[in-house]
């Protein structure tokens, strides 16, 4: 099955994380790259931006006690409005309603994930509809939604000792034309401690 990008939100040792999934048949020529509060989703060729600008874009973004992942540009806003001190959920549903869905000929949904503690947000941004809910997250529990056939809201298994494992582990879920993954992990179960970032290129 292919479903496109993937968010998923969760929480594994104690500790909650997001994880995000590049899947394309269109542009599979990309990477994913670490910087210090963020992991960037960029072509191999920059030429590709021409032809699609919606290829390259922030995946992850760390603001003290939250991780935002999306798959698109929202991230930055999403994490600015936080930063400025919105709930994650007002920020993610605000800033989907500004984006709306992409203009492409798909009309590819916006998809976006955030962990703070043991709560998790997932929203996504349709044609026709936009959806953020709020979970708690039990030991061991991850959510995810994707921007093709899985565009609701559910449970997938995706725990890992640490930050590199949860990134493969998007990577390797079993759905068709994976290209690369990123995760953040919070470093301690405590609040206000900060994420540790990786990404899995198939180099």
């Amino acid at each position: 099955m292919y479903v496109g990008r993937i968010v998923v939100a969760g929480r594994a040792q104690g500790r909650s994380f997001v994880a995000y999934r590049v899947s394309s048949r269109s542009f599979p020529n990309r990477r994913a790259e670490v910087h210090d509060k963020s992991i960037t989703v960029m072509p191999l060729d920059p030429a590709d931006l021409a032809r699609n600008p919606y290829i390259s874009y922030n995946c992850i973004r760390v603001a003290d006690d939250v991780a935002v992942v999306t798959n698109g540009t929202h991230t930055d806003m999403i994490t600015e409005r936080i930063e400025d001190g919105q709930s994650p959920g007002d920020a993610m549903a605000l800033s989907l309603l500004a984006y709306g869905h992409e203009r492409d000929e798909l009309d590819t949904p916006r998809i976006a994930g955030a962990v703070r503690g043991n709560r998790a947000w997932l929203g996504i941004a349709r044609k026709d509809e936009l959806r953020v809910q709020q979970f708690r997250l039990d030991e061991d529990q991850a959510l995810m939604v994707a921007t093709y056939e899985k565009t609701n809201f559910e449970d997938v298994s995706m725990s890992a000792w640490d930050v590199a494992g949860i990134a493969r582990k998007a990577y390797d879920l079993s759905f068709e034309r994976p290209v690369c993954a990123a995760a953040a992990l919070a470093c301690s179960a405590e609040p206000n401690g900060g994420f540790i970032l990786a990404a899995y290129n198939p180099d």
